[in-house]
């Protein structure tokens, strides 16, 4: 049986007591009044409402059927145990509301809730506090962040990306949900670029406590933790070491370090993204994209008009105008014979071809 968002506006804006836990549940209404939700994905839809003035989130099914119950069961399973000052975990709510059918019966539905964190879009913190030259909350966030990774990795339920990341107007980070990717990266070059809009003046470092990146004069270069250099070269953009590999950029190009300065990919290519949970980086030269493994050794054999982002150990690969995922050996998992693609979550990727979309698992089969 099919739900509908209809159906659970509904019952938020009811006074007789549908819901079991909440008390004065109101749906948070958007600029023209409409609830504010969210479609994660999956046949599940995000409301934000409150109870007893806490914000919430609710994550309902939109089918009534074992398939949808079984995915809110097993979200509410990874994630018990999680919470922390990074993360609020979800809780499973059995029987949490009361809806109606079409013929006006009553039946009850699970529901997963947690508190909404508290803050702004990483991009929206950035862009106001390199505005403001604000260097303490930038060196904020960044402690925050590196905590934040830390937390993750150790956690080992997922990546951290842009997307589900929340900034406290203090600099305090936390996660709204785990990724299939890893963006890790792309939020200290994210960083950099802030503490370059705020100037030196903001005096804004990067890095843990062996190795850092601090700015020099139209540069950036690596000290230790007495300042000194640790490694003899200036570059135009750097990123904080990452599983022992940095992305740096030279006049030549872009490339990939180790900590003792060795170069590991020649700074050649016109882009590079490392990963270092997967090990991967993957780079462009003269619009052809191939990956390579963490000592530099290509791993793909031809190259690609793209390689996106490593999720759950696949990329997507684009040739010829069509689309298939690399897994992280280099070898073409799935060939390119689709229209459109999305990234692997878990374990489906949505596909399209001959304008009819489908999710494949990641033997490349029809679900």
């Amino acid at each position: 049986m099919t739900l509908t968002i209809s159906q659970y506006i509904e019952a938020f804006g009811s006074d007789d007591g549908r819901f079991r836990t909440f008390e004065r549940l109101r749906a948070v209404p958007d600029e023209t009044g409409m609830p504010v939700f969210t479609m994660p994905g999956h046949g599940l839809v995000d409301f934000q409402v409150t109870a007893d003035n806490v914000r919430h989130t609710l994550r309902c099914p939109l089918h009534r059927d074992e398939e949808a119950l079984l995915r809110l069961w097993t979200i509410g399973d990874r994630d018990r145990g999680l919470g922390s000052r990074f993360f609020t975990e979800w809780r499973l709510l059995r029987g949490e509301v009361v809806l109606f059918d079409e013929a006006g019966e009553a039946f009850e539905m699970d529901v997963l809730a947690r508190a909404t964190p508290v803050g702004v879009p990483l991009a929206e913190f950035l862009e106001k506090a390199a505005a403001r030259r604000d260097g303490e909350a930038l060196a904020a966030a960044l402690r925050s962040f590196e905590d934040l990774t830390e937390w993750a990795r150790e956690a080992g339920r997922g990546g951290v990306t842009v997307g589900r990341l929340l900034v406290s107007p203090g600099g305090e980070m936390s996660l709204t949900g785990f990724s299939a990717s890893d963006q890790t990266d792309r939020v200290f070059r994210m960083l950099h670029d802030a503490a370059e809009k705020a100037g030196e003046k903001a005096g804004y470092d990067f890095g843990g406590d062996k190795v850092r990146l601090v700015r020099d004069g139209g540069g950036w270069m690596y000290v230790d933790g007495r300042g000194q250099a640790v490694i003899d070269a200036v570059y135009r953009a750097a990123s904080p070491f990452r599983g022992e590999r940095a992305e740096v950029e030279t006049r030549l190009g872009k490339g990939l370090i180790d900590p003792s300065g060795r170069t590991v990919l020649e700074p050649v290519y016109e882009e590079l993204v490392w990963d270092d949970y997967w090990g991967v980086a993957a780079a462009m030269r003269e619009g052809m994209w191939f990956l390579h493994d963490r000592g530099g050794v290509r791993l793909t054999e031809e190259g690609y008009d793209w390689l996106g982002e490593c999720s759950e150990g696949m990329l997507l690969a684009e040739r010829g105008g069509r689309c298939g995922f690399v897994d992280v050996t280099g070898r073409l998992a799935i060939p390119c014979a689709y229209d459109e693609a999305s990234s692997f979550a878990e374990g489906l990727a949505l596909v399209s071809v001959g304008g009819e979309s489908f999710f494949i698992d990641a033997r490349g089969s029809r679900i």
